[in-house]
């Protein structure tokens, strides 16, 4: 039986992966040029900018985490985390490196 992903779901983890994204695209650009001792500081900045994003869509960085997870194996077609540790294959296990992470 194909596994169904509930659309609210599906919406809400790819807003979450958008936050992680432009927050890992300003961390890139920070660390292409040379280190200085303020970067931690103009670092801090963008970590923030990304929690207060995740926080808006209701999540801790753990709970994305989770259903960013759980979004990734639905979409190889298994029910849960729970159901792909039990059934997942070699395949499978390569499939799921390949996903947004």
């Amino acid at each position: 039986m194909p596994v169904v992903i509930s659309q609210a779901l599906k919406d809400k983890v790819l807003l979450g992966r958008q936050a992680v994204d432009a927050y890992r695209e300003a961390h890139q650009e920070l660390h292409s040029k040379p280190w200085t001792r303020d970067v931690p500081d103009q670092h801090t900045p963008f970590l923030t900018i990304m929690e207060a994003e995740l926080t808006k869509q209701g999540y801790t960085m753990d709970t994305f985490w989770q259903e960013s997870d759980k979004l990734n194996v639905m979409e190889l077609g298994f029910a849960d985390l729970a159901d792909f540790e039990a059934k997942a294959k070699d395949a499978d296990q390569l499939a799921l490196e390949e996903r947004w992470r």
